[in-house]
């Protein structure tokens, strides 16, 4: 889980990205130029389905502040991704999470946990990197018209969310002395909107990016239960990890009560 962005600490958060900015732009690199990994879709689209290859849990979960998590059981690593939150949120908690399943080799021990705080901060820099690519140039191109407006263009054009579009931004206005831009974006940075998809609507935007989707998937896992199944099926272990799966989502359920 990572830390709270909030307008008073935007500045120390811009310093942290830039301390890893390169080793993190490398890795997103790596990964766009492989022909293996992306092969169809959209980048938010795209991330859910690497995800799927690690056995992808999609599950709602009560907790606004958990957008995703890796879980860990008998050595089996599970990423989970909350579909209580909206969608935007969802496609930057995957791609967050793939950090950790191919870069991250400090944070694992069950859940990650929030004193990793460095790979955390990394693995929102990769998420922004391989879903906000030329945010700044999209922003700047756009007319003039109220800010807000413009930023609710760059979360839908980028299928990001709010704060992630702003911290890129604002990295940008720092890189190019826009002190005014500055000024801006901490003015709205903490704002809270409660009706989203009703603003998304009123400015002829898709609001599905803004609602949560509430899907429980846990396909890609039965998918592989089903596979071993069909390969070897004299063998009698198929049952135990159905009830493995069964006993994957109730501890799952039983974690994140807990965490509220």
């Amino acid at each position: 889980m990572s830390e709270l962005i909030t307008a008073a600490n935007l500045d120390l958060v811009i310093k942290k990205n830039r301390e890893i900015k390169d080793e993190v732009l490398a890795q997103a690199i790596k990964l766009q130029t492989s022909p293996s990994i992306m092969k169809v879709g959209s980048a938010p689209q795209l991330a859910l389905l690497i995800l799927q290859r690690f056995g992808l849990v999609q599950m709602p979960i009560e907790d606004k502040f958990l957008s995703g998590a890796i879980y860990i059981k008998d050595g089996k690593i599970i990423p989970v991704v909350n579909t209580a939150l909206p969608r935007a949120n969802q496609y930057f908690a995957a791609w967050h999470e793939i950090y950790h399943l191919i870069f991250d080799r400090v944070s694992f021990n069950h859940f990650i946990e929030n004193n990793n705080t460095m790979e955390e901060r990394k693995a929102e820099c990769f998420a922004a990197c391989m879903l906000l690519n030329g945010v700044d140039r999209y922003f700047t191109d756009l007319s003039e018209r109220d800010f807000i407006f413009k930023v609710f263009c760059c979360m839908a054009t980028f299928q990001a969310p709010y704060k992630a579009v702003l911290v890129s931004l604002y990295e940008y206005a720092i890189q190019s002395e826009n002190e005014k831009l500055c000024n801006r974006i901490k003015e709205v940075f903490d704002l809270q909107f409660n009706d989203l998809p009703e603003r998304f609507r009123m400015f002829g935007l898709d609001d599905s990016l803004v609602s949560p989707s509430f899907v429980i998937n846990t396909s890609s896992l039965q998918e592989r239960i089903k596979k071993s199944k069909d390969a070897n099926p004299a063998l009698h272990y198929h049952k135990d990890n159905e009830e493995y799966l069964a006993n994957i989502m109730t501890e799952i359920a039983m974690i994140t009560r807990r965490s509220e």
